[in-house]
C-alpha cells in the first residue's frame, strides 16, 4: 500500500518544496528568456503563429489523452499498488488512442483553422508527445504525491534546457525553421518523462482490472473535462486571432502572450503544484483548509498584481530588447494581456482547492460561463470590427467574470472568506499601482536619451527595489505577514521587517 502522509509536517514540506519549485521556475524562466530572445531573431512571426495553431490542435486532444490520471494519483487519500498499475495501463492506452485520433483528424483540423496544408505533418509530429507524456504521467503523479519538489524542479529545468536551448536552438541555427520548435517540444517531453521515471521507479507491469480503473478514472475524467474547458478558454483566443487577423498577427499575439504571461504563469503553476497536494491532505480539516485558502490569496495577489503592473508599464522595452524590431504590435498587446494573466494565475488557488476537495462539477460550470463570455465578446468584436486589441479586451473581460465567479463561490464553500479576500485585493492593487507608476516613470525619464537595453535594466532594477521595499517595510500587508509566518522570507529579512513594521 502506498500511503500519502509523509513523516514530517505537510506545511514544513510545502515550504521547502515551494522554495525548490520557485528556484526551478526562476532558473527555467531565465533560460526561456534567453531562448525566446534568440529564436525570435532566427524565426519569423509566421513560424510562431503556425506553432500556436499546431499546439492548439495538440492540446485539444491532450486533455483526453492524460485523463486527469496524474491528479487522481495525488488526490487519492490511500493509493494501492493495484491502483497504480491500473493507472499506468489507462495512461498508456488513452495516450495511444489520442495519438491515433490526432493522426486521423489532423488534416481536417488544419483545414478548419484555415492554415497551410503543411501544418498537418507538424501536428502529427507533435502528437508523439501525447504518448510520451502518457508514459510519464504516473511517475510525475507519484513525485507530486510524495512532495519531491526538489527532484521535480531539477527534472523540469534540465529537460527544458536540453530540449529547448539544446535541441531546439541548434536546429534553428541549422535552418530547420518551424521544425526546430517541434523538435524542442518533443525533446523536452521525452526528457521530462525519462527523468520522472528514473526517480519514481514505479511498477511497469500493466494491469486490466475494472474496480481500480473505475476508481482512478472517475476522478480523473472530471479533472480532464474541466481541464479541457480551461484549455478552450485559454487556447481559443489563438484560434480566433488566427482566423480573424491572420497568421502574422497570431505570431505577434503569441509572442506578446509569452512576455505577458510567462513569468506570472510559471510562478503560479509552480505554487499550484505545491499547494494541490497540501489541499488534498487537508480536505477533511475545514479550519486548516480555510486558513490555507486565505493565506494563498493574500500572498498570490500581492505577488502577481504588482508583477503584472510592472510588465505592462515596461512593455515596449521588454518587447524591443527580447524580440527585436518588427514586433510593435506585440508591445501594444502586452499590458492588457498582463492584466488578464494576473487574474488567471490568482484563480489557480481557488481552482486548485475546488479540485482537491472534489468540487469539480462547479469548476466545470464556471469554466463554461467563462467560455460563453469569451465567445460572446469575440463575436461582438468581429461584428464591430474591433481589431486585435478588441479581441484581447474580450479575453480580459472573460477573465474578470471567471475571477468574480470563483471568489463568490469560494465564499459559499468557505463562509465569510470574501471580505478577507477583498481586503487583500485592496492592499495588492494599491501596491500594484505604485509599482506600475514607478516603472513607467523611470522608463519615461531616461528612455528619451538612453538605449532600450539600459532603460529596461533601470526599469527591472526599479521593480526589484520596489519588491525589496515591500518585503522590508510592508509588514502591515497580509501577504507579507503570511510569507513571514510560513518562513518564505529569509530570517535576516524577517528580523528587519519586524523592526521596521511600525504600522503593525
Amino acid at each position: 500500500m502506498i500511503r500519502g502522509a509523509p513523516p514530517e509536517r505537510p506545511t514544513s514540506r510545502a515550504t521547502k518544496g515551494l522554495r525548490w519549485t520557485l528556484f526551478g521556475t526562476f532558473a527555467t524562466f531565465v533560460a526561456q528568456l534567453a531562448y525566446t530572445a534568440v529564436m525570435s531573431r532566427l524565426l519569423t512571426p509566421g513560424d510562431f503563429g503556425l506553432l500556436a495553431l499546431a499546439l492548439f490542435v495538440l492540446r485539444f486532444v491532450s486533455h483526453f489523452a492524460q485523463g486527469g490520471l496524474s491528479s487522481a494519483i495525488v488526490q487519492r487519500p490511500v493509493l494501492e499498488a493495484r491502483d497504480l498499475r491500473a493507472t499506468f495501463t489507462l495512461s498508456i492506452t488513452t495516450g495511444l488512442v489520442a495519438y491515433a485520433v490526432l493522426w486521423l483528424l489532423a488534416p481536417y483540423a488544419v483545414a478548419i483553422l484555415g492554415a497551410p496544408p503543411g501544418l498537418t505533418s507538424v501536428c502529427r509530429a507533435l502528437g508523439l508527445t501525447l504518448v510520451i507524456s502518457a508514459v510519464g504521467s504516473t511517475a510525475t503523479g507519484l513525485l507530486r504525491r510524495s512532495m519531491r519538489y526538489r527532484t521535480i524542479a531539477l527534472i523540469e529545468l534540465g529537460s527544458y534546457v536540453a530540449g529547448y536551448c539544446g535541441i531546439g536552438l541548434l536546429s534553428a541555427l541549422t535552418g530547420s525553421g518551424i521544425w526546430s520548435l517541434v523538435y524542442a517540444v518533443i525533446g523536452q517531453s521525452a526528457l521530462m518523462t525519462l527523468g520522472s521515471y528514473t526517480f519514481a521507479r514505479h511498477d511497469l507491469r500493466l494491469l486490466v482490472a475494472g474496480v481500480p480503473m473505475r476508481k482512478m478514472s472517475s476522478f480523473g475524467a472530471k479533472v480532464s473535462l474541466v481541464g479541457f474547458l480551461e484549455f478552450l478558454t485559454i487556447g481559443i483566443d489563438n484560434l480566433l486571432v488566427g482566423r480573424y487577423a491572420g497568421i502574422e498577427a497570431l505570431g505577434q499575439y503569441n509572442r506578446a502572450m509569452l512576455i505577458a504571461v510567462l513569468p506570472l504563469q510559471q510562478i503560479g503553476t509552480a505554487v499550484g503544484k505545491v499547494l494541490f497536494p497540501i489541499y488534498s491532505r487537508m480536505q477533511l480539516d475545514h479550519e486548516r483548509l480555510r486558513n490555507a485558502y486565505l493565506d494563498s490569496m493574500a500572498m498570490s495577489t500581492l505577488l502577481f498584481l504588482p508583477m503584472a503592473a510592472a510588465i505592462g508599464a515596461g512593455a515596449s522595452n521588454f518587447v524591443l530588447v527580447l524580440l527585436g524590431g518588427g514586433w510593435q504590435l506585440a508591445a501594444q498587446l502586452v499590458p492588457v494581456l498582463a492584466a488578464a494573466a494576473a487574474l488567471h494565475v490568482v484563480v489557480y488557488f481557488p481552482a486548485s482547492m475546488a479540485e482537491a476537495i472534489g468540487k469539480v462539477p462547479m469548476k466545470a460550470l464556471i469554466e463554461c460561463l467563462h467560455l460563453a463570455t469569451l465567445l460572446l465578446g469575440a463575436g461582438l468584436v468581429v461584428v464591430c470590427d474591433g481589431g486585435l486589441l478588441g479581441l484581447v479586451t474580450a479575453v480580459l473581460a472573460g477573465r474578470l467574470l471567471q475571477h468574480t465567479l470563483y471568489l463568490l463561490w469560494m465564499d459559499r464553500v468557505i463562509p465569510r472568506s470574501l471580505r478577507q479576500v477583498l481586503k487583500v485585493y485592496a492592499q495588492s492593487v494599491a501596491v500594484a499601482v505604485a509599482v506600475g507608476l514607478a516603472v513607467a516613470g523611470v522608463g519615461r525619464a531616461i528612455g528619451e536619451f538612453a538605449p532600450a537595453p539600459v532603460t529596461l535594466i533601470a526599469q527591472a532594477a526599479t521593480m526589484g527595489l520596489a519588491g525589496v521595499s515591500v518585503v522590508l517595510w510592508g509588514g502591515c500587508l497580509d501577504g507579507i505577514r503570511v510569507a513571514r509566518e510560513r518562513a518564505l522570507i529569509p530570517t535576516s529579512l524577517v528580523t528587519r521587517t519586524r523592526k521596521a513594521a511600525a504600522c503593525e
